[in-house]
Formats: C-alpha cells, sequence, structure tokens
C-alpha cells in the first residue's frame, strides 16, 4: 500500500503537466495573417494629415503710462506721507534748463542703434522716429520725462526720469534704452 501511496501524487503530477502541456500547445497558432492584415488596415485608415501650426504673432509690449496719477496700491495716508516727503526733497525738473532734441520724444519711441568710442570717451547712438540718428553721452537728456543720461554701456543707456508724484510733488524713476537686435 505505501507504493501505492506514493505514486498518486507522481501520477498526478505527470496528468496535470500534459495537461497544461496540451493546453499551451493550443494556444501556439503561427497562423496570424489575419492579425497582420487587420492591423495593416487599420493603420492605414488611421492616417491623418496635422495642420500646421499658425504663424506666431508677435505682441507689442504695454508701458505703464499712469505715473502722475494716483498709486491704487497705497493708501491715502501714505500717499499724503509721500508727497510731503517728496515735495520737501528738492526733486524737480530745472524749468531755466534748454530742452535737447531727444526730449521732444516719448522715451519708448527712442532706439539704441550702436555704441562708439570717440576721443576716449563713449557715445550711444539713438535714433529717433524720424529716423535720425543723435550721439548721445553721460548727462544728456532723453525722452518727455526730463531723463538725464546717468550711465552708459556698449549695449544700454540707463537714465533717471523725474516725473509727478500724483499729489503735487516729483520722484525719480530709473529708466533704460537697450541695444536691439
Amino acid at each position: 500500500m505505501s507504493s501505492h501511496i506514493h505514486s498518486e501524487p507522481r501520477l498526478l503530477r505527470i496528468v496535470l503537466l500534459t495537461l497544461i502541456g496540451g493546453m499551451l500547445a493550443g494556444c501556439a497558432n503561427d497562423n496570424v495573417d489575419d492579425l497582420v492584415s487587420y492591423v495593416a488596415e487599420i493603420r492605414e485608415t488611421r492616417k491623418g494629415k496635422v495642420e500646421p501650426l499658425p504663424p506666431m504673432v508677435k505682441e507689442e509690449g504695454f508701458r505703464y503710462q499712469a505715473s502722475d496719477q494716483r498709486d491704487p496700491f497705497m493708501s491715502p495716508s501714505s500717499m499724503q506721507r509721500l508727497a510731503e516727503r517728496n515735495k520737501h526733497s528738492g526733486i524737480h525738473p530745472d524749468a531755466k534748463r534748454k530742452r535737447e532734441p531727444l526730449e521732444s520724444f516719448q522715451l519708448d519711441t527712442l532706439r539704441m542703434v550702436g555704441s562708439l568710442q570717440k576721443s576716449g570717451q563713449l557715445l550711444a547712438l539713438v535714433q529717433s522716429p524720424d529716423g535720425i540718428i543723435h550721439q548721445v553721452k553721460k548727462d544728456n537728456y532723453l525722452g518727455r520725462n526730463h531723463g538725464r543720461v546717468v550711465k552708459l554701456s556698449r549695449d544700454k543707456i540707463e537714465l533717471v526720469e523725474i516725473i509727478p508724484d500724483g499729489m503735487g510733488g516729483w520722484m525719480e524713476r530709473p529708466a533704460q534704452i537697450s541695444l536691439k537686435d
């Protein structure tokens, strides 16, 4: 009886392996031509043409031009304290100074088109809207807001403008014109 008991699990293993092998052999069908043709048919019908992207539209920059109005982010009491400080700061445009040619144009209409060295001094070349190119050096004035050139480099003009603070006083504001490529 003991040999009979040991042979049952062995026989059971053989039967299970045979069944599993038969099932796996049934799945091994090499005839997949219909599947290949179906996939090819789907690929043919799915071909689509992608429309090209529309051309990029260059947006013009926006320059905030309400600097002479009240700052909407400051409380009236803060604005009053600032106005008192600015009135007594001594900042104001020089009304007696002779106006320079580039002061008749808005600063954002002036273009820096280059720079040059003349007698050891760096000069910026600025084109006005009328097409004339002007030589600009440190302490020249540009724009309608009394912008005085404080620093020149080969690719940038740095200015300090004197603008109304909206409460009867004046304040300084930095500005710059960069060389355009």
